[in-house]
């Protein structure tokens, strides 16, 4: 099977030869760029120059001499388009986004210092130039671009985030805390912008399906939606607010595509996971498997034949950083066990490989995986 072939079965449900490997094919499966670099040091790489995915996480997009070493199956479509993060680089230390929300450096990330939306007013609202952020532009290239892709490469293609989901925006343009009062006090105003991030998101979506449609496989969303220990809202919350939008985003894809629906929510989100499946997602990442009630064989048990696993393969913040080779493989080991059979897995890390992760724990991790992969050995 090639890398296309590879992912098409597992997310049907099938066993492939191999399970897929995804590395950087989106911007939620990916690495940040000093780890990225202190990697291509470690394998003695050409220097390169780095192409960074989302300057407020630091991640990257991943080099053709990485893609081809690790023999990963995903590459990103995507728009360079700064409503995202685009590709900026060297930032200011404070600096204000297209939507007016201001962000901070800290260390290797970016924090937000202060939201547009301070009063949670409807004509807060009115005064964001929403078509602003729908430019067809963006596009300008993509279709011929993903078409060559199609045609002479054997990737799985995926349509990388184009939009912050309707929870995660009301958060970032309103502030997490107001928000989240909002969907209780306030809730009118939460309706109304809910609607207004829905609305962009679908005309975003429309703008690349129009270009790419044909030549994908898989359409990334993403809506962070989970803690470590629980969901931000409950379940009658989340169907009260945002199941009917997230329902309206992907219903739409539909209509231009073929593609997955992969869903990119952190956290513990165990309890949203049946309404996930209700709305047409495809395939949940990350498996953040130390969350509460995040435990791969209770997902694989009880979600297994309805929605596929993206990610989950080692922990980033309690494993991989702190064990040693023996550990790291005895995790991959089990974690395929658990997940891989019947297909439905995708493997991939809990979730972005981060700066304290040494190259040497990420060669192997990656090599162990690549002697391990096949389903019939």
């Amino acid at each position: 099977m090639n890398s296309r072939e590879r992912i098409i079965t597992a997310l049907n449900h099938k066993e492939p030869d191999k399970v897929p490997f995804d590395f950087g094919g989106t911007l939620a499966t990916t690495i940040t760029s000093v780890a990225y670099n202190n990697l291509r040091k470690y394998l003695n790489l050409k220097e390169v120059t780095t192409v960074m995915g989302d300057p407020i996480c630091d991640t990257v997009r991943i080099d053709n001499d990485i893609l081809e070493l690790y023999e990963i199956d995903t590459l990103p479509i995507y728009i360079k388009d700064n409503t995202i993060c685009g590709e900026q680089l060297n930032l200011p230390t404070i600096y204000e986004d297209e939507f007016g929300i201001e962000w901070k450096r800290a260390l290797d990330y970016y924090c937000i210092v202060s939201s547009p939306m301070k009063n949670g007013t409807k004509d807060e609202i009115k005064k964001i130039n929403w078509e602003r952020y729908v430019n067809k532009d963006l596009a300008t290239g993509l279709k011929e671009s993903t078409e060559r892709l199609y045609n002479d490469t054997e990737y799985c293609l995926i349509a990388d985030i184009p939009f912050m989901g309707p929870f995660e925006g009301g958060c970032k343009l309103r502030g997490y805390d107001n928000f989240l009062i909002d969907l209780c006090l306030n809730k009118d105003f939460a309706r109304e912008l809910i609607e207004n991030l829905t609305l962009t998101a679908i005309k975003k979506w429309e703008i690349i399906l129009d270009q790419v449609g044909p030549f994908i496989q898989v359409a990334a969303l993403s809506d962070d939606l989970g803690m470590q220990q629980s969901s931000y809202i409950s379940p009658s919350m989340y169907r009260d607010f945002f199941k009917s939008s997230h329902k309206e985003i992907i219903d739409f894809i539909h209509t231009k595509t073929n593609a997955k629906i992969f869903l990119h929510s952190c956290g513990s989100v165990y309890n949203l996971i049946p309404d996930f499946i209700e709305i047409g997602i495809d395939i949940l990442n990350p498996v953040q498997r130390f969350a509460a009630d995040m435990n791969i064989e209770k997902l694989k048990k009880e979600f297994g034949d309805d929605i596929c696993f993206w990610g989950g393969a080692i922990d980033v913040q309690r494993q991989l950083p702190f064990f040693n080779f023996k550990e790291i493989e005895e995790v991959v080991k089990k974690t395929l066990d658990v997940l891989a059979p019947g297909g439905g897995y995708v493997f991939f890390p809990t979730h972005n490989i981060q700066t304290d992760i040494s190259p040497d724990k990420i060669n192997f991790l990656f090599k162990i995986f690549q002697e391990l992969r096949n389903y019939y050995n």
